[in-house]
């Protein structure tokens, strides 16, 4: 009994064991190495933000809106051109690479719109300089203005000869004066003898009646006195006259050898129709870079528009004109006319001024331009040695040719230097 007893009790005690042991816990399993968390890249230094480039103010102003906006649009995109070349190629590189931006003004053709517009340029667009306005009659007030507020005025077209003849500090000139435009005008008609078999005696005056045209009248009569040639009539008209042909009847009825006309695009296109539909197409027709210039003049004209003469500052022809001519083209879609060359070469005149002035300051830009000296180049597509200003602002070195129509192209005929081809008479 006492045997079962105790074996009992160590069965119990088995059994107990047992127990206890199922209910321990589990062996902990070692947990696998965790790995190390990737190195975190160090972010990329921030570059520092780049210095904003400085932007330097010039005023732009044309006529873009009335009668001579066509006009006007030519010297804006010769000067937007230069602008746009200008920036492309670094800016104003004295000013840490300084970009140019035009500030646009529309004179709208009208001389108290011109003053106006000089006015807003500068007292509230704060322009360093402005280059236009190629119209005399506004030039000529918008310039006075520009004067009293102490901005320099960059004419590229616009040619009275007063614009520079009053005295002013702020006031330069690139293109040639109207004076010097009769004089050329008369200088070919004293050589039509030798270019083309033509004594000129007796020369009829028909102009538009605005200071481009009557300073330019003014010098035609100087200059044909001193070359002995008669003046036998003189004939004024609006330039937004609807009909011209009772002015060019009374030009016929003078019966001269020659005429020189002083035109806008408009009265230019009715004097011209008129011209031919009176039978005077054996007459020479000589303008002063008026009207006549405009690619919409021979476009609007064809076959009537031949054997007219007119002036210009700028032909394709010349030597080197043909690069400036076909960005030009590539741009606008037209061969680039002299009111283009000058407003592009005008860009250019005023950007080498800020570069040496290195500085907005209008006082020291304007002092920049008076000692403006720009050899002939890339940037200085004139057809001469150099461009500087004398004591009244004026460029002396503004040289011009006589072009002829001829099969629907501007042919460069004089001076004999840069003729093209010969002059051609209709018998």
């Amino acid at each position: 009994m006492k045997r079962n007893l105790i074996t009992v009790t160590l069965v119990l005690l088995m059994a107990l064991a047992t127990i206890l042991s199922a209910c321990g816990p589990a062996a902990t399993e070692t947990p696998a190495a965790t790995e190390a968390p990737a190195a975190t890249e160090a972010p990329a230094a921030t570059e520092a933000p780049a210095a904003e480039v400085p932007v330097i103010k010039i005023g732009g102003l044309y006529p873009t809106t009335g009668d001579l906006a066509k006009l006007g649009q030519e010297n804006v995109n010769g000067l937007q051109l230069a602008i746009d070349q200008i920036n492309a190629a670094g800016g104003i590189k004295s000013m840490g690479g300084a970009k140019i931006e035009i500030v646009w003004g529309d004179t709208q053709g009208k001389p108290e719109v011109g003053i106006s517009e000089v006015t807003r340029l500068v007292q509230q667009e704060n322009v360093v300089a402005i280059i236009g306005a190629y119209q005399s009659g506004v030039t000529t007030p918008a310039t006075q203005e520009a004067e009293r507020l102490s901005t320099p005025f960059l004419v590229s077209m616009a040619v009275s000869d007063k614009i520079t003849e009053r005295g002013f500090k702020y006031t330069f000139r690139i293109c040639p004066k109207a004076s010097w435009y009769a004089k050329d005008q008369v200088s070919f008609l004293k050589d039509l003898k030798d270019l083309a078999g033509l004594e000129v005696k007796r020369v009829a005056l028909l102009h538009e009646d605005t200071d481009f045209g009557e300073s330019t009248a003014a010098g035609q009569k100087k200059y044909l006195e001193e070359a002995g040639m008669e003046m036998v009539l003189e004939v004024k008209y609006s330039a937004s006259a609807a009909d011209l042909t009772t002015e060019v009847s009374k030009v016929k009825a003078a019966n001269p050898d020659a005429v020189l006309t002083v035109t806008y695009l408009n009265d230019s296109v009715l004097i011209a129709r008129a011209r031919e539909a009176l039978g005077m197409m054996n007459i020479p027709f000589v303008d002063a870079a008026g009207g006549t210039v405009d690619p919409e003049f021979i476009k609007q004209l064809g076959a009537t528009a031949e054997g007219w003469f007119t002036e210009i500052e700028f032909t394709k022809y010349a030597a080197g004109a043909d690069v400036l001519n076909n960005a030009y083209k590539e741009k606008f879609g037209d061969d680039i006319t002299g009111n283009g060359a000058y407003a592009y070469q005008a860009g250019w005149v005023i950007a080498d001024a800020l570069e040496r002035a290195a500085s907005t300051d209008r006082d020291a830009v304007r002092d920049a331009l008076a000692a403006t000296d720009m050899p002939s180049g890339p940037n200085m597509i004139l057809p001469t040695d150099h461009i500087y200003f004398d004591e009244s602002g004026q460029n002396p070195n503004a040289p011009l040719f006589i072009v002829q129509v001829q099969n629907g192209e501007l042919i460069p005929v004089w001076p004999a230097a840069y003729a093209a081809k010969p002059v051609v008479l209709t018998k």
